[in-house]
Order: structure tokens, then C-alpha cells, then sequence
């Protein structure tokens, strides 16, 4: 008798146990699960630090149960089998989704010529553009959007840029991924608050994709991946003005090549369609775990958003050009010139550190105060909604210098202008 209830033990102890990790890692790494389940971002952190931990238990508790059940009858056989089979199909699910379905192109993605990519993108389709001495990568939304991450071994112009994407934000953000001189492995696990969250693979940290730093280093620390110029532009426009540059595709395995992928590559697409489509062509949101609901805009309009330091501020493009296309702002004690080529239907933010007012600025940031640098934190075209969660701070379509450079008083005075100029400019 005694011997009998210490096997019951031995199998329900580790049985519960994996049964409660393998729900847990479900629930908080399943990404979808947070269209139905409501997950805290501080147990999706704790998830993504402790994964292989999770499955370890999840999968060795259910595997102990196993053995004893088989091995001396221990438990009920119906419930074993109903917990066993759910344990290793949420395990497997999150696994294969993130690992297999997400996997990322970090060192190892496919860049055509404009010529190959023709049949593949729409003249107008909105591409995300990173370049560096004369050489320069276009990615759309519809080709970035699963794997997440971009890059080559050979770098970007000699340098170590990848481009990483968010459709749940509608961002793609360029990086050299590293931190104090050392190259990361990264690996998308997450997204909470509508916005990518990477890991590093060798510290085990989360990285907010917005932020670009560790977890663990918070938000305003040096220690982070130093952010690149990032632009829109149409594929067209891309072309006139980058004749030799290359075009990121994503393109399905064919079925002949690796019948595997290519389901697995088909299904994943199915579920992004689903899921992106409506997210980005209504004012619902796919996800509702926000912090900040912050209504000077509509959730889902497009923003130039970017900082200098602690200070952030958004512009729409409409505010831009019904300003001549051109505005003279200060931020964060830097001069900036926010501009709209319409050569090129581009916005540009650009450094101008000449301390004279930019009348004249072409896409290239040649000005008639000399070639201005681009920004480098400039977010293009992400959601105002993800944008104001992420810097609450910020101000909006500032004509002048930004609340904090002004100081408290001077501050106040600021936003009640920039109020007046929104009623203006009929910015809801």
C-alpha cells in the first residue's frame, strides 16, 4: 500500500509539474495566445530568459510520469494520456513556430537585383531602405514580415547591418548587432505592446527591438546596438534612385526542394495574412497589450518618430508638407531638419549642425547649408500608437524646440503651440 502511494506520488508530482511549465511557456512564447490569453510582460521576459529550462521541465516531468505510468501502473490512464499528448503539442507548437516558422535570415538572407525583383514587388509598394557607401538594400513589408531579421555575411557597404522588422508595429529598424564590440546571435521569441522582442542568444537577454538594448541594461543605457539610418520610400523610387541596389525576397521553398519548409513556410503565411491584413487596415488591435492609449492621433497612422537622447518627437507625413516639405526643429539640443522629397516620396530627418536655418534639402541631405547626415534613430512610418506606448514623452509635429530644451515653463508654453498648430493643421 505504502509502495503504492509513493509511485502515485512519483508520477502526479512531475506529471503537474510538466503539465503547469508547458501551459506556462504556451501561454507566454505562443505569440498568437495573446490574441485569446492575457499576458503580463514581465512573465513573458522571465519565458524568454528561461526557455530551455522550460521545456526541460515541461517535457522530462511529463516523460518521468510516462515511465512510471507504464512502468507500474501509476495514475489514470486517460488523464496521463490527455495531459501527455497537450504537454508535447504546446511545446511543439511554440517551438516550431518560433524556431522553425520565424526563422530569421540574421547572416544568410537572399538579396536580388532590381531587374530579378520586378516581377516580385508592386512601383509603389513601400520599401524599407538601408544604405552605406553607395551600396543599398530595399525590403518590403510583405517579404520582411517572417522572417523578421536581414542580413548578409559580407555586411553593408563593410559594415555589420542587418535590417529587423515588426509588423505588429509596422517598423523596420536597422542595427549593427552588437554590443561593446561583440556580435550577437539574435533570435526573435516575442511581441508585446504591439513591438518586436528579440533575444541575444549568447547573454540569454530580451532586446525590445524599439530600444535596442538588453533587458537588463534598460532603456536609456549606453550599451546597446547602434541603431542605422533606416528610410521608406516606393520600390519605384528605389529603383531611380539606387539603379544597382538589391531588393530582399523572401521567397516559399519549392516543394520538389524541401517539401518540409514549404508547408511549414505556406501555413506560417496563411497565419501572418490573417493576422497583419486586418491589423493594418483597421483601428482594432490584434493584440491589446498596451500601456499608453495616447489620442492626439489615430491608432493606426503613420509616424516619422525618432529621439536625441531623452527627448523624442513624431511627425505625420501630411504636417510635413503642408510645411513646404521642410521644418526646422530642435531636439534634445541638436538641430534638426525634418524634410519630404517629393522626387523621391521620401521623408527624411537629418542632422544640421551648420546652426543656420535649411531653406533648400534634396533626398540625398545635400542643402543649401552643405550635406546634412541622417538621423539615426528615425522610426519610418511606424504606428502612432505603438510609437506613443514606447516614448509616452513625445512630443508631436513640434515647429520649434521640443518641451525639454525649453525647460518646465517654457515647456508648457510649447505643447499649448503645438495643440494650436494640430487644430490648424486639422490633426486629430
Amino acid at each position: 500500500m505504502l509502495n503504492s502511494f509513493v509511485w502515485e506520488l512519483l508520477h502526479w508530482g512531475p506529471l503537474l509539474l510538466g503539465t503547469y511549465f508547458s501551459y506556462v511557456y504556451f501561454r507566454d512564447l505562443g505569440d498568437v495566445t495573446q490574441a485569446v490569453m492575457s499576458v503580463e510582460r514581465k512573465n513573458m521576459i522571465r519565458a524568454i530568459r528561461n526557455e530551455n529550462k522550460m521545456i526541460a521541465i515541461g517535457l522530462g516531468g511529463t516523460a518521468i510520469a510516462g515511465v512510471l505510468h507504464f512502468w507500474q501502473g501509476a495514475g489514470v490512464d486517460w488523464v496521463f494520456n490527455t495531459l501527455a499528448i497537450a504537454n508535447v503539442a504546446m511545446i511543439s507548437f511554440v517551438w516550431g513556430w518560433l524556431h522553425i516558422g520565424l526563422r530569421n535570415q540574421q547572416n544568410h538572407a537572399t538579396y536580388y537585383t532590381t531587374e530579378e525583383a520586378d516581377d516580385w514587388v508592386r512601383g509603389d509598394e513601400s520599401m524599407i531602405v538601408i544604405d552605406n557607401n553607395g551600396e543599398a538594400r530595399a525590403h518590403s513589408d510583405y517579404h520582411i514580415k517572417r522572417p523578421h531579421l536581414a542580413g548578409a555575411p559580407e555586411g553593408l557597404g563593410g559594415e555589420n547591418v542587418i535590417l529587423t522588422y515588426c509588423c505588429m508595429t509596422h517598423l523596420g529598424l536597422g542595427f549593427k548587432p552588437e554590443i561593446d564590440g561583440e556580435k550577437l546571435d539574435l533570435e526573435v521569441l516575442a511581441q508585446h505592446g504591439n513591438n518586436l522582442i528579440m533575444k541575444d542568444m549568447t547573454s540569454g537577454e530580451p532586446i525590445q527591438q524599439v530600444y535596442g538594448t538588453r533587458e537588463c541594461d534598460g532603456r536609456y543605457s549606453d550599451k546597446k546596438m547602434q541603431q542605422w539610418p533606416t528610410y521608406r520610400m516606393p520600390y519605384k523610387a528605389f529603383k531611380k534612385a539606387f539603379p544597382d541596389g538589391k531588393v530582399f525576397l523572401n521567397k516559399i521553398p519549392k516543394f520538389s526542394h524541401n517539401p518540409f519548409l514549404w508547408l511549414i513556410d505556406n501555413i506560417v503565411e496563411l497565419i501572418f495574412l490573417w493576422g497583419t491584413i486586418p491589423h493594418d487596415r483597421t483601428e482594432s488591435l490584434m493584440f491589446d497589450t498596451m500601456d499608453v492609449d495616447d489620442k492626439r492621433l489615430r491608432r493606426k497612422e503613420y509616424v516619422w518618430g525618432f529621439n536625441i537622447g531623452k527627448d523624442s518627437v513624431a511627425y505625420t507625413e501630411d504636417f510635413i508638407r503642408d510645411n513646404n516639405n521642410l521644418i526646422n526643429v530642435t531636439v534634445g539640443g541638436r538641430d534638426i531638419v525634418v524634410a519630404y522629397d517629393p522626387e523621391f516620396e521620401s521623408v527624411g530627418v537629418y542632422y544640421n549642425d551648420s546652426h543656420q536655418a535649411v531653406s533648400k534639402i534634396n533626398f540625398w541631405g545635400e542643402s543649401d547649408q552643405g550635406k546634412l547626415q541622417r538621423v539615426e534613430t528615425v522610426k519610418a512610418a511606424l504606428y502612432w500608437f505603438v510609437w506613443a506606448n514606447y516614448y509616452p514623452e513625445t512630443g508631436l509635429n513640434s515647429l520649434g524646440v521640443t518641451a525639454q530644451n525649453k525647460g518646465a515653463e517654457k515647456g508648457a508654453v510649447n505643447r499649448a503651440d503645438q495643440e494650436s498648430e494640430l487644430a490648424d493643421h486639422k490633426v486629430a
